[in-house]
């Protein structure tokens, strides 16, 4: 078994972005004019109702093709565009998945806002005529409720490589991904620090190095679900395969 590693993950990531770096800028260059040209269609009107559920589903289509395609390209398979038609038979399931997720995330989060502005009797009025103290106080309480959501963004991190890459339900995606995530937990936090970073540092360098820092994190992603979810789990809902040796 090998052990879970962010910093392998980020190395994997870099390697697989030197590698098959042409044909990714072309689907990350692909993917932006798409959403480029939906952008440009008006937003009033039916027709804008239309343009935006274009984008939504584009979007979706996207991320979970960029989760198909990271996988593969993981294990050792060229980076194809085909990934995008081969996953629009799980694209529902994925926007169910989406769904479950974010709820998940918003329940606690509003619930801490919620807290926040009852206790220190903030209202709509107070926000309005942008009183410093309620605006300050309630802030500290939406920075808390930020707790919550990234440890749920953790311990689901695996959930849709899951649903993609073992053919899992949403809810069993969910299930799986908390129940695997729990030993590696802090290192799955590592890594999305060190992706922050690489991000960050595309950034600094300009267009290309944002093109680079998104091709690597990609990978990255893969390569960590890869590490923890080896390719030789039979049943799926065998949790207890995972390769979630920590070292």
């Amino acid at each position: 078994m090998n052990k879970v590693s962010p910093f392998a993950a980020i190395k994997t990531g870099w390697q697989c972005a030197k590698k098959n770096f042409i044909v990714s800028i072309g689907l990350v260059l692909a993917y932006m004019v798409v959403n480029g040209l939906l952008s440009l269609i008006p937003a009033d009107g039916g027709v804008g109702i239309v343009a935006l559920l274009l984008n939504f589903l584009v979007s979706m289509v996207w991320s979970l093709g960029v989760v198909r395609l990271s996988i593969e390209v993981v294990d050792g398979e060229e980076p194809r565009f085909g990934v995008f038609k081969d996953v629009l038979p799980r694209l529902w399931h994925y926007v169910v998945l989406v769904i479950v997720m974010s709820v998940i995330m918003l329940i606690p989060a509003c619930a801490i806002i919620g807290i926040g502005a009852a206790s220190c009797s903030v209202s709509l009025t107070t926000l309005s005529a942008f009183d410093p103290t309620a605006l300050s106080t309630l802030s500290l309480w939406m920075l808390l409720a930020c707790v919550p959501v990234i440890y749920l963004s953790i311990r689901l991190f695996f959930a849709p490589y899951l649903l993609i890459d073992r053919g899992v339900g949403p809810v069993e995606a969910v299930k799986m991904s908390w129940k695997a995530s729990y030993p590696v937990q802090g290192r799955v936090f590592i890594f999305l620090i060190l992706a922050f970073f690489v991000s960050l540092l595309g950034v600094l360098c300009f267009i290309v190095g944002v093109f680079v820092s998104m091709i690597v994190t990609i990978y990255a992603q893969g390569a960590l679900y890869r590490q923890v979810f080896s390719a030789g789990i039979q049943d799926p809902l065998l949790v207890e395969d995972a390769n979630v040796v920590v070292g």
